[in-house]
């Protein structure tokens, strides 16, 4: 298989493929990887297409479904795997070493496959990939007579969904299982990231479900961390709150905490934060409990709005950024933002005031020997 897209050009795709044993019918879907979520998804797929389960699912060695075998050759089947086929009301079936019959049926699917659609294809990316794909699939189900059968699959396929059970209410966001322990760090560790939990479940075994687009974690049946899905790796996902227990013994912990919290919600808030953290040191810790807490009363997207105005006035502190939130934006016309700052902070001088102030005081500290005194001022000690 080739893609003519240059960008795409000796790049690898795997296929899920599975075949109704009675109607012939067929599922083929492509993939950057043999993960075993993937292999999950694909199974799911596979059923809503079909419209139901079927009773048994047959499948060869693979690890992401059988880890191996035990002292009477039965198959050890992957956690995973065997949750989904037990909430999905299916018996799963391996097939048995040196059985050529049924090792012959798979690997017959495979070939089937890459000799009937990838042989002599090209493909411009992975659109053109499943476009073309679905096209065939249309004609080997509904079309094209099976050679076992004589009729197209799509004939016989509603009396195999007499036979199915119905997909459970879960199939259109399975979060698949997993079992995990809490570190010492308070965070659970999937795929390559880390998300946090509630600070006193360390060194506990907890079970967490991946769904496609967040994960949850349960302690005891106890829904414990909900968290979105990271699609980076080797990211650290944290929520503070699980760590409100641990604050009481170590305060500068929480600091650390919420800046860190602060920094992932937006480049423009990491540099701010920085920025801040520089220019107004003494104060740190007021500063990031502040934002923090202004963070959580006004919602991520509004703070994140308003934390990028007072960046663009160079405006330095939790101070501004609150008072960006109280400015009535309906009636404030175009770039009098900064003015009205000022009506609402008199107090408080701009940031960069406070900077050209101390760079004239320091200028005039360098050079005060050379600026002459008015006259009719004497200096010296006092007597």
């Amino acid at each position: 298989m080739a893609f003519t897209k240059p960008e795409l050009a000796g790049h690898t795709r795997y296929f899920f493929a599975a075949r109704l044993k009675y109607s012939r019918f067929m599922f083929v879907s492509f993939h950057t990887d043999m993960r075993e979520e993937t292999l999950l998804r694909c199974l799911i797929a596979c059923f809503q297409t079909i419209g139901g389960v079927p009773w048994v699912v047959v499948t060869d060695n693979m690890k992401t479904a059988v880890l191996g075998r035990n002292a009477e050759h039965e198959p050890v089947w992957n956690p995973a795997y065997q949750k989904l086929a037990v909430e999905f009301k299916f018996h799963p079936e391996a097939c048995a070493p040196a059985s050529g019959n049924q090792k012959g049926a798979v690997e017959n699917l495979v070939k089937y496959v890459k000799g009937n659609f990838i042989a002599g294809r090209s493909f411009h990316d992975d659109t053109d990939l499943a476009d073309q794909c679905r096209e065939w699939l249309s004609h080997v189900n509904t079309e094209r007579p099976s050679d076992a059968t004589g009729e197209a699959p799509v004939r016989r396929l509603g009396e195999e969904q007499a036979t199915f059970s119905a997909l459970p209410a879960t199939a259109q966001d399975y979060g698949f299982f997993d079992c995990v322990v809490v570190s010492r760090e308070g965070l659970v560790a999937i795929e390559t990231n880390r998300y946090s939990v509630p600070a006193h479940l360390m060194g506990q075994a907890v079970t967490a479900r991946i769904h496609a687009t967040h994960i949850e974690v349960f302690a005891d049946h106890e829904l414990v961390a909900t968290h979105a899905r990271s699609p980076e790796q080797h990211a650290r996902i944290v929520n503070p709150a699980h760590f409100e227990a641990a604050f009481s013994t170590k305060p500068r912990a929480r600091v650390m905490v919420y800046r860190d919290w602060l920094c992932d919600l937006a480049p423009v808030v990491n540099t701010y934060v920085q920025e801040l953290c520089h220019k107004r040191r003494a104060e740190m810790k007021e500063q990031m409990l502040a934002l923090y807490e202004l963070a959580q009363e006004i919602g991520k997207a509004d703070f994140v709005a308003a934390l990028e105005l007072a960046a663009e006035q160079q405006m330095y502190g939790a101070e501004y950024v609150r008072a960006i939130v109280t400015l009535p934006v309906a009636s404030v016309p175009s770039g009098t933002a900064e003015l009205c700052l000022a009506a609402l902070l008199p107090c408080v001088p701009r940031q960069q005031d406070v900077e050209r102030d101390l760079a004239n005081y320091e200028q005039y500290v360098a050079n005060r020997e050379q600026v002459p005194e008015p006259a009719g001022v004497q200096t010296g000690g006092c007597r």
